[in-house]
């Protein structure tokens, strides 16, 4: 191998040799080039505002739709029927309160040996003139003893209050527990009868008609009219009813109805 010797590199000392251009070239190659970006630039403005003439509204309904979905995903989530379970757990931890207040207020040990059973549920009121919904305290000992009260709610409304002024004494109590029977609540006092209504009725003592007792064209009962404004004890002062009938049928119990008013829809001649 030989040693390297700059004097003797034929490419020391040598310049490129760079060709001069003339400056109206320069000036003239440069003009076409301006014009080929400004012809560019032209022709990119022209297909830009040409696709948005032909789809104006896309981009605004991806916009949309996109903020509609953030906005549904940004919850709260509720599954189908969530609601609906979470309303029936709610009564039923409701439930589990309002009898664990009733437990509370019986002998524990009628309680832990089963000798007294407490159940809680809500019951429809047919009664317009009531709470829609009551809640509904069974008391059950054995012998048939025990009592049944209403609160005029729903259960998740019932406080602890009301079931103490429901709540029998405990001498009562100890005669349930011993088979006794023994009425509570005790019977309301009968209330004044008020004055008999002296309007006329449409059909005298003794008249066959039909009563609705139930709903469509099989909800009606034949039978015979036995009184006018017949009145049950319990009922409040001056509520009377304007007729009683005696219903043809013998599957009703006594069979003895009344009509509350003296309308078609209620009775009818037979």
């Amino acid at each position: 191998m030989t040693n390297y010797d700059p004097k003797n590199d034929p490419l020391q000392g040598e310049k490129p040799k760079i060709k001069s251009i003339p400056t109206t070239a320069l000036r003239a190659a440069s003009g076409r080039v301006l014009e080929h970006i400004a012809r560019v630039d032209r022709d990119v403005t022209r297909v830009t505002r040409a696709r948005r003439a032909s789809s104006t509204t896309v981009p605004r309904t991806r916009r949309r739709v996109r903020h509609d979905c953030a906005h549904a995903m940004a919850g709260p989530f509720t599954l189908p029927g969530s609601a609906e379970d979470a309303a029936a757990k709610a009564k039923r931890t409701a439930t589990v309160r309002v009898k664990e207040w009733v437990e509370a207020r019986l002998p524990l040990e009628h309680v832990q040996t089963r000798e007294c059973v407490v159940d809680v549920s809500e019951v429809q009121c047919g009664d317009p003139n009531c709470a829609p919904i009551d809640t509904v305290v069974r008391i059950i000992y054995g012998a048939g003893c025990g009592t049944v009260f209403g609160i005029p709610c729903e259960v998740h409304e019932v406080e602890e209050g009301d079931i103490d002024s429901q709540m029998p004494p405990d001498e009562i109590i100890q005669q349930w527990a011993a088979g006794e029977q023994a009425v509570w609540p005790p019977e309301p006092e009968t209330p004044e009868p008020g004055p008999v209504p002296t309007e006329a009725l449409r059909f005298d003592v003794g008249t066959k008609v039909a009563c609705r007792i139930g709903p469509g064209p099989e909800g009606w009962a034949t039978g015979t009219v036995v009184a006018h404004w017949y009145r049950a004890a319990s009922w409040p002062t001056g509520q009377y009813a304007p007729y009683q009938i005696q219903l043809d049928r013998t599957d009703m119990g006594s069979g003895l109805i009344f009509a509350p008013y003296d309308e078609d829809t209620c009775i009818k001649a037979a």
